[in-house]
């Protein structure tokens, strides 16, 4: 009698055993497409391509310059920078020496960006300088003890499928153009993403400076899905032919 209730025991056991292991495998094989999001978020995993010029204001065409209202002392600096220019010196573009763009350049995506998203979080990867935004959306705040850095701190929430987000907490030696148009430590970014179609996606951008900007400066980039496409290796090291002069300017060492 022993021997058939173990023998029945055991096989219910096996029948739990393999109802669990169906239960899990189902559940792997189940697509994450929602699960990987925020709840209601829309679903913006992928790689993405800027659309537009590469001005910070994506409507001006290639070789114009940005005019935003800048302070007396800002705009001297900027002054300075388109001259030197147009006198064949390019200005003391960081990114040059392999430093990061930073925020809000990184979001001119030179190169394509590819979009990570989960619970709490969205996560956009830069081809250009390999460099990485984190959006956290599970409330956490921003310390304004922490230390500033070039992507700041960045905090979003949903409100219906746009996300908003919030930047602060940004370092004051970055340039937003390569013709010197620099901002300061005061910046404080708010973006709006907006899906405007299946494959396109919006990211209205004011940047709100008090040191800086004589007034809020609001510009749209614009981003389309590119699914043949793969963040690829960036090392600006590797092959860094625009060292910084002696004199400030960005410098160019030609290959023999």
């Amino acid at each position: 009698m022993r021997s058939d209730r173990a023998r029945i025991f055991k096989a219910a056991l096996s029948g739990v055993s393999l109802a669990l292991l169906l239960v899990s495998v189902s559940s792997a094989a189940t697509p994450t497409r929602d699960r990987a999001v925020d709840p209601g978020a829309p679903n913006w995993n992928g790689v993405w391509t800027r659309m537009g010029s590469i001005n910070w204001d994506p409507n001006l065409p290639q070789g114009q310059i940005d005019h935003p209202k800048l302070t007396p002392e800002f705009q001297a600096r900027y002054q300075k920078g388109i001259d030197s220019m147009k006198a064949g010196h390019p200005a003391n573009d960081p990114t040059a020496a392999c430093v990061p763009q930073g925020m809000p350049r990184i979001m001119n995506m030179v190169y394509p960006m590819e979009i990570f998203q989960r619970p709490g979080q969205v996560a956009i990867f830069a081809e250009w300088q390999g460099q990485v935004r984190r959006i956290y959306t599970d409330g956490r705040k921003f310390d304004a003890e922490a230390d500033r850095t070039y992507n700041g701190f960045s905090t979003g929430h949903w409100e219906g499928r746009d996300l908003v987000v919030t930047t602060q907490g940004l370092r004051g030696d970055m340039m937003l153009t390569q013709n010197g148009l620099g901002l300061s430590d005061a910046l404080v970014v708010t973006e709006r993403f907006h899906q405007i179609d299946k494959d396109t996606l919006s990211d209205t951008v004011t940047l709100v400076d008090s040191k800086a900007l004589a007034e809020p400066w609001t510009v749209t980039k614009k981003f389309k899905r590119a699914p043949k496409l793969q963040i690829m290796e960036y090392s600006c090291q590797e092959n860094n032919r625009n060292p910084i002069q002696a004199d400030g300017t960005t410098g160019i060492v030609l290959a023999k």
